[in-house]
C-alpha cells in the first residue's frame, strides 16, 4: 500500500514526479455511475441506449469505463483529455440526462474521487 503523500512531501517535490505521479496540479478525478434499468432491455433497445449514453458522455469531453448488462450499467466516467477532472457540473449533467430517460428507473452518481489512488 502507498503512503499518502503529504502537502510539505507535496511542495518539494520536484514538477516532473508531480506529473509523472499524477499529485498536485496533475491530480486527475472521475466518478461513480451505477444505473439500473425499469425492465430488462432487449439487445437492440441496450444498444440504442449504448450509443446514446456514450454520445452524451463523449459531448461532454468524458469517458465511460465500465460494463452493461439487461437490467444495469455499472462504471466510472473520467475526463478524455490528460491532467483534467470531471466538474461537478459534468457529474451533475450526466445525472440528469439520465434521469430524463424513459428506461432508467434509479440512478446513482458518486462524489469526484482521485482516479489514481481512489481518495476523495
Amino acid at each position: 500500500m502507498l503512503k499518502p503523500i503529504t502537502e510539505e512531501r507535496l511542495r518539494t517535490m520536484k514538477r516532473r514526479l508531480r506529473k509523472k505521479r499524477y499529485l498536485g496540479e496533475f491530480q486527475e478525478h472521475a466518478f461513480e455511475l451505477k444505473i439500473d434499468f425499469k425492465q430488462a432491455l432487449e439487445e437492440e433497445a441496450l444498444m440504442t441506449f449504448l450509443e446514446d449514453f456514450i454520445d452524451a458522455v463523449e459531448a461532454r469531453q468524458l469517458d465511460y469505463i465500465g460494463g452493461i448488462d439487461a437490467k444495469w450499467l455499472e462504471g466510472t466516467i473520467m475526463t478524455a483529455r490528460r491532467y483534467a477532472s470531471p466538474t461537478e457540473e459534468d457529474r451533475q449533467a450526466v445525472s440528469a440526462w439520465l434521469e430524463k430517460r424513459p428506461e432508467v428507473a434509479r440512478v446513482e452518481t458518486g462524489e469526484l474521487f482521485d482516479a489514481w489512488y481512489g481518495e476523495a
